[in-house]
């Protein structure tokens, strides 16, 4: 059976070859796969379970397929999160189009956005799985997590991306030792094994956190064992999609500021007047530690 791509619209301006860029390194191979010219990846749906989705660009549009089928409307949501199909970028970029220090990268880089993770258990997980390590060996330890505790996607062929991220449940009850054998430090395994257990208990709400306060959430984030403010506020930005969520010690966000004159006990002050975008001026930061000094 012929499976009719769902067509997205992309807005002015939107580069599907920045969004992959941004992706690739970040990639988990056993759940996703990125291309030039695709996106695939594993997902898990509320009230639809796990599913495949498949994203190319076409012209000025996206076209996302799913396996199994599901509803339209369902992927176009998914997929416009995941990707950032949205015009929130275009007001932040005129919020700070004369500010002296982020107006000048922002006019360099146009096509950067915040691509998010569907499922804020996985955004935990992936922000402490990255603490103190390169992106590309965050990646790589997540993959043998999931090789190791996630479910396969049913009807999925072997070549394709085919498993499903673990639940909190399926990490809850790992042993330590299981977790600590991915190469991180015990105290680390006992850390997201006891955040699992207290996502799979529902004393962490992630649709009460992305309602709450941004300060509210970021407390509830920041007393979980292992969580830091800059793994909390992480999560805030790439998984529960607070667009002012602003890791001001992140080392990306750190080097960038300082190559513009700010140190780093300043950054928080700084970075006030980017309100409420300072998740976008955050990846903004990142992608200016690509431009010549």
């Amino acid at each position: 059976m012929t499976v009719r791509p769902v067509r997205l619209a992309a807005p002015p301006g939107y580069d599907f070859a920045w969004i992959t860029g941004f992706l690739a390194p970040r990639a988990v191979p056993s759940i996703e796969r990125v291309t030039d010219d695709a996106f695939v990846r594993v997902v898990r749906l509320p009230e639809h379970g796990p599913a495949r989705l498949t994203v190319r660009a076409t012209g000025g549009a996206l076209r996302a397929t799913s396996m199994p089928t599901l509803p339209p409307v369902i992927v176009r949501e998914a997929v416009t999160r995941m990707l950032d199909v949205g015009d929130d970028v275009t007001r932040f970029r005129a919020h700070v189009a004369r500010d002296p220090l982020l107006g000048p990268i922002v006019a360099r880089h146009a096509a950067v956005r915040l691509p998010q993770l569907l499922d804020p258990f996985e955004g935990l997980v992936r922000a402490m799985l990255g603490q103190q390590v390169s992106v590309r060996a965050a990646s790589t330890i997540a993959d043998r997590l999931v090789r190791l505790l996630g479910e396969p996607l049913a009807g999925a062929a072997d070549d394709e991306p085919r498993l499903v991220f673990p639940s909190a449940a399926a990490v809850a009850e790992a042993s330590v030792d299981a977790l600590r054998a991915l190469g991180i430090p015990r105290t680390r395994a006992a850390s997201l094994q006891a955040c699992a257990a207290a996502v799979r208990d529902g004393h962490v709400r992630w649709d009460a956190l992305r309602a709450a306060p941004p300060d509210e959430a970021q407390r509830a984030l920041d007393a979980l064992p292992g969580v830091g403010p800059w793994t909390a506020s992480y999560v805030r930005m790439r998984a529960l999609g607070d667009r002012d969520a602003f890791p001001a010690a992140d080392l990306g966000v750190v080097k960038a500021l300082a190559r513009l004159g700010v140190a780093a006990a300043d950054a928080e002050r700084a970075a006030e007047r980017w309100r409420p975008w300072r998740g976008y001026a955050t990846v903004f930061l990142w992608a200016s530690l690509s431009d010549p000094d």
